[in-house]
């Protein structure tokens, strides 16, 4: 006979065909191992495991004996029961008031029993779990994982029962939970990066796609929210002080509130991140100082704990992120923190992009709408330059205005030239066209004519009709509208421009009445340029005669010209009028003299600058003879010019010849005023002449004098503009203001002293009209060297030097041998100069320079170069044998110029070869 084995599996069966758990501490290891599992899986606060006895009463396998978990276990056991995911605040099928917590409750149970089996005998354990009261509910994720796991749990548990083999299942179930639970927990967290990279994926999509800054941060904020868990999230920005961060999005329940607080930067969390720059984390926001309470005061929010980072763009803190109370877990860990860190990355990136397209859109909306008015502005310019009438004009404006400034109807209103008291009113309504004629009488009181009267602009913003009493201001003022009165250029008002109603039922603002008042310049430019035409056209002749005449003068003048002289020449003219009617000349004869004139015309504008013309090349001509003296040119040109002197116009002028060789200077001078000789000591003497202006008498005596002139010394030549100018008092500048005023300048180049001559007298006459026309012309006698130039170092410039210094010394007559000695050598310093002072020397375009000066008895001429350094004693007397033979060559030249010359000295100062060469006269 077979004995039959008891069984001991960990389930049983009842007589009806139900399963019950064995009591044991196999099922209860089993069940303890499942519950802490799911604990940890869900978060969850506590939980319980609870099964049927074979008598079918509830008993509790593992966990905690509480009076919500037990209630729980008998609904579930009950015919009505089922697996179930309660959020807090709900009310349970078996409770009348909502839960405090989030509940979770999942059946184990047979899945093939007979159908005939009553479906509370189906199940044969039930797991409770019981969340936290900062947690809203437990997520589906878990309550599936947790019901599939319980599937398996009770597979395991039926396979026991077929067996018979408790042992080997109670350690199956043992590692097949917790491997279960693992493999959830595991699916979880697969699912948890799957979800953080959708967000991630979603919220950069949203950076590269949105351009509204709020809506942008609003849907990070909600990604935030729900990938942290929390029950609030926010974006602190710095205000433009700096001092303060204001709440820009909040999402929460009291977002209203929170948004109307400021934070101090340094207090509060916020304010401690922003100025740190580090992010930050608090766990028991009640109890930390840190935080700032003012926010849950003024929102009556309870902030339990808190999570915080800086917002970085370009280096720069520009706010904060924050995410507020979690909600299925009691604090905030450091894997939040360093996710969160990519969420205010997020979020500065987005603030700094959609804040530069921000601007940059603002920018092109601005410069679309300059364009525009641009466009608009140009537009009604060249309506301006191109009609042909005035009816043109106001056609083309109104057009141009009714599109510019969207306007639905606009009017011109202009006070009539041909018929007085009347006004021209022309309509434009986008559609009809419209121009009318009305008695200024018939609109008295009328918003429009008091604009034009009072000459008062008027901006009215409201969209609302005024009940104007009179038609004309009904028809043209409706809605928000601008009235500009219209000037004229000597400030008289002569009408105004009216646009009403814009096209989107929006106000008029400052920048439309300002776009209208520009509009309202260029069509007065218009409007006097109709009655200026025919003015302009008679003046127009004159103009061109005077412009044909001043560009004779300025041809008459001489043009500019560098002297090689030991003087500094400084000239300024300046015409009171268009034209002047003061002149000057300079020369340089072929022996190396100097000529010099000064004169000014009777009369004014027109007719003296003709007479100028005249004059000026008569006594040109004349002087560019240079057998002829100060006196006798002078002579000639009177008897010339009264010829042709009409109307009793005549000229005074001061004539010199200088001779540098001699430093002496000869004159002569026709009724002109006393000329300046300023001394190297300070003193002056004024220099005088006899005889009349040129062109008063047919003939004339003219006797001038003669000087001579030191260096240091300075000769003026000058007109009455130089003088005569008055102050707002009527006080003269005077010849010695003049005086003093060159002499306190005396150490700067001529051109210089006269041209702040010249600022002194406008700034003494306060810039009024000059009283008559300004020319100075001044020689300023530097050194005792009356002549000098600078030639390059080659031996292409040696005849142009043997030039110069053979125009220098002609001058003085000097007998042939002497002139031809000094020439001589002269020629053989510049050659060793040209040809062994720079040889082998790196020098850029080398020069060299030579002085000239005279005496009554010697020359003396000075070469001066920056080639290498030379040693008379190396140069060894010449040897004619010595030459012949070959032995050596050179020594001739130095020889040459020691012998032809009566002093001969060689020195080197600061770098620089300096030769001396002097010959006596006798």
């Amino acid at each position: 006979m077979t004995q039959i084995k008891k069984q001991e599996t960990l389930l049983r069966s009842r007589s009806d065909g139900s399963f019950f758990l064995e009591e044991g501490l196999g099922v209860s290891s089993i069940f303890d191992s499942f519950l802490r599992e799911a604990i940890a899986l869900t978060h969850a606060d506590l939980g319980g495991i609870f099964s049927t006895t074979e008598a079918a009463n509830i008993r509790q396998i593992s966990g905690r004996n509480e009076r919500e978990l037990i209630e729980a276990a008998h609904w579930a056991f009950s015919q009505s029961g089922k697996d179930l995911l309660l959020e807090k605040g709900k009310t349970p099928p078996w409770a009348k008031a909502p839960s405090s917590y989030p509940l979770l409750v999942c059946r184990l149970k047979v899945d093939d029993l007979d159908s005939s089996l009553k479906a509370n005998r189906a199940s044969y354990a039930v797991l409770v779990l019981q969340g936290k009261t900062t947690a809203d509910r437990f997520s589906k994720t878990d309550f599936e994982l947790l019901r599939t796991t319980c599937k398996t749990v009770g597979r395991l548990l039926k396979e026991s029962h077929v067996s018979g083999d408790a042992s080997l299942v109670t350690l199956s179930l043992l590692a097949t939970t917790q491997l279960v639970l693992e493999a959830a927990q595991a699916k979880r967290q697969s699912e948890r990066f799957d979800f953080l990279l959708t967000e991630v994926i979603r919220v950069s999509g949203l950076i590269n796609s949105s351009l509204d800054l709020s809506q942008l941060l609003e849907a990070i904020m909600l990604s935030s929210k729900t990938v942290f868990r929390t029950e609030a999230c926010s974006v602190l920005l710095l205000d433009e002080s700096k001092e303060y961060l204001y709440f820009h999005t909040v999402l929460g329940e009291k977002s209203e509130a929170v948004t109307k607080m400021q934070v101090p930067v340094g207090k509060g969390v916020a304010g401690l991140v922003v100025r740190e720059r580090k992010p930050m984390i608090i766990n028991d926001a009640q109890n930390d100082d840190r935080v700032y309470k003012e926010v849950d005061k003024a929102s009556q929010f309870t902030t339990r704990n808190i999570m915080a980072a800086p917002l970085v763009a370009n280096d720069e803190v520009i706010g904060v992120i924050e995410a507020i109370n979690t909600v299925d877990r009691e604090t905030f860990t450091g894997e939040d923190l360093e996710l969160f860190l990519s969420f205010s990355g997020t979020s500065a990136l987005a603030i700094q992009k959609t804040g530069l397209l921000q601007n940059l859109e603002n920018a092109n909306k601005d410069l679309r709408k300059k364009v525009s008015e641009l466009e608009s502005l140009f537009d009604l310019s060249q309506a301006v330059s191109l009609s042909t009438n005035r009816l043109g004009l106001v056609r083309k404006s109104i057009r141009l205005i009714i599109r510019e400034l969207d306007a639905s109807v606009a009017g011109i209103f202009l006070y009539s030239l041909s018929k007085e008291n009347f006004i021209n009113c022309a309509y434009y309504d986008g559609k009809a066209e419209k121009i009318d004629r009305v008695l200024e009488e018939e609109i008295f009181g009328t918003q429009v004519l008091s604009s034009i009267k009072e000459g008062l602009p008027v901006l009215k913003r409201d969209i609302l009709d005024q009940p104007f009493p009179h038609e004309l201001d009904r028809r043209y003022l409706k809605g928000s509208y601008i009235i500009v009165p219209l000037f004229l250029s000597s400030g008289e008002p002569y009408g105004a421009l009216t646009v009403a109603d814009r096209k989107d039922k929006l106000s008029y603002q400052d920048s439309d009445f300002r776009l209208l008042q520009t509009m309202a310049s260029q069509f007065t430019k218009g409007f006097e340029a109709f009655r200026l035409r025919t003015e302009m056209l008679e003046k127009k002749a004159i103009q061109q005669e005077m412009e044909i005449t001043r560009k004779i003068q300025q041809n008459i003048l001489p043009s500019e010209k560098v002297f090689h002289s030991n003087f500094d020449l400084g000239i300024l003219s300046v015409p009171a009028k268009d034209v002047s009617g003061d002149f000057y000349d300079y020369y340089q004869y072929s022996d190396g003299q100097y000529s010099f004139l000064i004169a000014d015309v009777s009369g004014k504008s027109l007719p003296a600058a003709l007479f100028m013309a005249m004059s000026s090349s008569i006594i040109r001509t004349l002087a560019r003879n240079h057998d002829l003296t100060p006196e006798e040119i002078l002579r000639q040109g009177n008897e010339l010019i009264f010829e042709d002197s009409h109307f009793g116009m005549f000229v005074t002028a001061f004539f010199i010849h200088y001779n540098p060789s001699m430093f002496t200077i000869e004159y002569a001078s026709a009724g002109h005023n006393d000329q300046v000789w300023i001394k190297e000591d300070g003193s002056y003497e004024l220099l005088k002449g006899q005889g009349p202006p040129l062109g008063v008498i047919p003939t004339a005596k003219y006797k001038g004098g003669n000087f001579t002139v030191k260096p240091g010394d300075i000769f003026v030549l000058y007109t009455d503009g130089a003088v005569e100018e008055k102050d707002a008092q009527g006080n003269e500048f005077g010849l010695e203001r003049m005086i003093e005023e060159i002499k306190s300048r005396r150490h700067l180049p001529a051109q210089k002293i006269v041209e702040e001559l010249y600022a002194t007298i406008r700034s003494f006459s306060s810039g009024k009209e000059p009283f008559d026309d300004f020319t100075v012309l001044l020689l300023k006698y530097n050194n005792d060297f009356q002549f000098f130039r600078t030639f390059d170092a080659n031996t292409g410039q040696i005849p142009i030097f043997r030039e110069f210094i053979y125009d220098a010394i002609k001058v003085r007559n000097l007998p042939d041998f002497l002139r031809d000695d000094i020439l001589l050598a002269g020629d053989e310093a510049a050659t060793n100069i040209v040809m062994h002072g720079y040889k082998d020397t790196l020098l850029r375009n080398p020069k060299f320079d030579c002085k000239i000066r005279f005496t009554e008895d010697s020359i003396t001429i000075v070469l001066t170069d920056s080639g290498k350094g030379f040693d008379r004693t190396n140069v060894k007397d010449p040897s004619i044998e010595e030459n012949l033979s070959g032995k050596r060559k050179g020594g001739f030249g130095v020889y040459l110029i020691e012998t032809l010359m009566d002093v001969v000295d060689y020195k080197m100062e600061e770098g620089r070869n300096i030769l001396t060469l002097q010959k006596f006269f006798r």
